[in-house]
């Protein structure tokens, strides 16, 4: 009796020592696929943005197929989770029917992940991908922000502010229609739109009379100057040197990092509404729902 109890110790610990191996292999090889890897348009960066860019297909920024149209630069913070990947796929899938555009994704992470980077060089788009973790000094609700103000500073530092071009934070969770790309295209300064399920809501929207934003149909309408998601805006570039610094802030309250942007550059009476005066919902703020996983095989990247 003692003897089989000793026998099935020794099986356990032996079981648990095997799995604990491949478990290791495992991290190791998801941790080995992430690299620092620099562009020529990152080497001409100085400091450590610089360093952590990579997959650029241009020199510079403005180098496009047709300077007859404005430019769209698409910010897109990511992160690593499961559902990366096919959210990333949608959303290339998408992008890629849309002319004169190049998109920039910001990996939160300390360095760039190089089998996402291999889907993006897969999709045929003008695209930079780099790396920029979260700062110590950002508040732990805000998520985003640290990533989004790389992306600004990417631009500044590359784009010739005389060649026209507007910017768009467009989330990877999201659902873009293409109709809504080529209107924002042409925003002088400041335009929105409607965004499906979105602040708790079937919809969140500015209201429009004789073609002015009057106010508001969306969470704390009431408490923000400009109560729009992310998805629900574009600006066009030049403010980020009209109104130079343009950067999200990193100690803002919950919900507030929209209008706390918004609020250094423009009026409510400068909005210029699109989507046939917001009667039309265009983009919508669907979430992939978590994977209930209870089997990891890292035969196959997901």
């Amino acid at each position: 009796m003692i003897q089989n109890i000793k026998i099935s110790t020794f099986v356990i610990k032996r079981s648990l020592k095997m799995f604990c191996i491949l478990t290791g292999v495992a991290v190791i090889t998801w941790s080995f696929s992430y690299t620092k890897h620099s562009s020529t348009l990152g080497r001409r960066l100085n400091g450590a943005l610089g360093r952590r860019l990579s997959g650029s297909h241009l020199l510079s920024l403005d180098i496009a197929d047709n300077h007859d149209i404005p430019i769209i630069f698409i910010i897109t913070p990511t992160y690593y989770r499961l559902v990366q990947k096919a959210e990333l796929t949608r959303m290339a899938n998408t992008l890629r029917l849309v002319k004169q555009l190049h998109w920039i994704i910001v990996e939160d992470f300390e360095v760039i992940n190089l089998k996402t980077q291999e889907l993006f060089q897969s999709t045929g788009l003008s695209f930079t991908y780099f790396a920029q973790t979260k700062r110590n000094t950002t508040k732990n609700h805000i998520k985003g922000a640290d990533q989004r103000n790389a992306a600004l500073d990417l631009i500044m530092a590359n784009h010739n502010p005389s060649i026209p071009a507007v910017i768009y934070f467009a989330d990877d969770d999201n659902t873009y229609s293409l109709e809504i790309f080529e209107q924002m295209r042409y925003t002088k300064k400041l335009s929105m739109w409607p965004v499906g399920l979105s602040g708790g809501r079937t919809y969140e929207t500015p209201i429009i009379k004789d073609g002015k934003v009057i106010k508001f149909l969306a969470w704390k309408s009431e408490t923000r100057k400009f109560p729009i998601d992310m998805a629900g805006f574009a600006l066009n570039a030049k403010v980020l040197w009209t109104y130079n610094p343009m950067r999200f802030s990193t100690d803002a309250d919950s919900g507030m990092l929209e209008t706390k942007l918004l609020e250094k550059c423009c009026a409510v009476e400068e909005i210029e509404p699109l989507a046939d005066n917001c009667s039309k919902v265009l983009v919508w703020h669907t979430r992939t729902q978590k994977p209930q996983v209870r089997i990891f095989d890292n035969s196959l990247e997901v």
